[in-house]
């Protein structure tokens, strides 16, 4: 069976990025509770480097949910 691969993956688009994984991990799960599908990016980088480094973590969305995204993250007090 032939599936088409989603349009929308090749468009994820960063709302928010942290050095605190935690906090955008929070977000990514305040996002998912509205119904917004969001993906975390870099977050074990620092873990890999032995937690040594300050490294950012990315919350990614699909672009066509970007602005809706951020402006769910602002009421909720998060910045990017």
């Amino acid at each position: 069976m032939d599936h088409e691969q989603d349009p929308r993956a090749e468009t994820l688009t960063e709302v928010l990025r942290s050095i605190d994984p935690m906090a955008v991990q929070i977000a990514r799960d305040l996002l998912s509770a509205t119904g917004i599908e969001a993906f975390i990016f870099d977050g074990a980088a620092s873990r890999m480097l032995g937690g040594t480094a300050a490294v950012t973590t990315r919350l990614m969305v699909y672009a066509d949910r970007a602005q809706e995204a951020r402006d769910c993250l602002k009421e909720l007090g998060f910045t990017s």
